[in-house]
Order: structure tokens, then sequence, then C-alpha cells
């Protein structure tokens, strides 16, 4: 039974996933303690504009474009920006695979003015498991596929798209470990 999620995709399996919140969607683990897994919803765009949540916060003429996402339903109002590890914030995690977690002001400072990294997606909240909990989910309920990420699948697709490909991916890498 696996009991390290840091750094696997959670890929909702289709027809058994009942949450709502999370049907047909694609989660990063990007932190583990313990007791606890952190991660974040990779598929779910909301209808809001950066360059609105920017004008919200007082930022006008942002140079971000593209929209907000559902990171999960822990934490609503929290940012976090998941991104590429060529970009730091003054409290950029790193996290795997080549991606960081920051989330403070001046992220969204550095974003108005243009100094962006080369992928990442903005979050609206997180998605958080105790360890038995997400065990449970994974092992009695089947509600999730646990794969090992490859590196296109963060950024190159969103939407039922990205969940169709980490649904291909977990298909894949389960074919190649039985051969």
């Amino acid at each position: 039974m696996l009991s390290n999620f840091k750094g696997k995709l959670l890929v909702a399996r289709p027809g058994i996933m009942q949450d709502p919140r999370f049907k047909e969607t694609v989660v990063y683990i990007y932190e583990q303690t313990d007791t606890v897994c952190l991660g974040l919803i990779l598929n779910k765009q909301t209808n809001m504009a950066l360059s609105d949540l920017h004008a919200m916060r007082g930022y006008h003429n942002s140079g971000a474009s593209g929209y907000l996402y559902r990171g999960g339903p822990v934490s609503e109002q929290s940012l976090l920006l998941l991104h590429t590890d060529e970009w730091m914030s003054t409290n950029t995690m790193l996290a795997t695979h080549g991606n960081c977690i920051s989330s403070d002001e001046l992220m969204l400072e550095k974003m108005v003015m243009g100094n962006m990294p080369k992928n990442w997606r903005l979050m609206s909240g997180m998605s958080t498991w105790t360890i038995t909990q997400l065990q449970n989910e994974i092992y009695n309920h089947s509600a999730w596929l646990v794969v090992e990420p490859s590196e296109s699948i963060f950024y190159a697709e969103d939407g039922s798209d990205q969940w169709k490909s980490a649904i291909n991916l977990a298909s894949t890498r389960m074919i190649d470990e039985f051969f």
C-alpha cells in the first residue's frame, strides 16, 4: 500500500468518483507530512480572468492574462501559484517535477508587471486529506488512480482534455509496469 503521495497525480476514476468537487479532476500532490497531503486540482478553470482579480486587488493594466483555477475546496480565499522552478517569489516552496508553489503578495505584483514564470496556474484554494483518508479513498473506494506525472501533464492541457490525458498516462504507466 502506497503511503508516500508527494509528487503524484490523483486522477478521478471515471464512473467511480462520487464527490462532485472532484469528478473528472487531476490533483497534483505537492506536499505531504506524516499526517496530511496537500494538493491542487490542475484542470478546473474558473470564469474569473486574472485581470479582473488584479483589478479587485487594486492593480490596473495587468501584464498577466489567463484565468483563475479552482485548486480545491479548502481555504478558497487563498491564492496559490503553481509554476515552473526558474521563477521565485519571497515564499516560494520547491515542489516536485520542476514545479514550485508560491503564495504571497509579491508574486501578484510581479505578475502585474509582466514578470511571470514560463508556465503557471494561479489557484484559489487547495485540496487536503489525512493520509488515512486518502488511502481509504484510493484502496477501499477505488476513487483515484495514482500516477507518476509526465512533464507535459501540468500545463499543456486543461479541463476534460487534461483529465483524459491523465487517464491515458495512468493506463500507459500501469501497462508498462505489468510488462
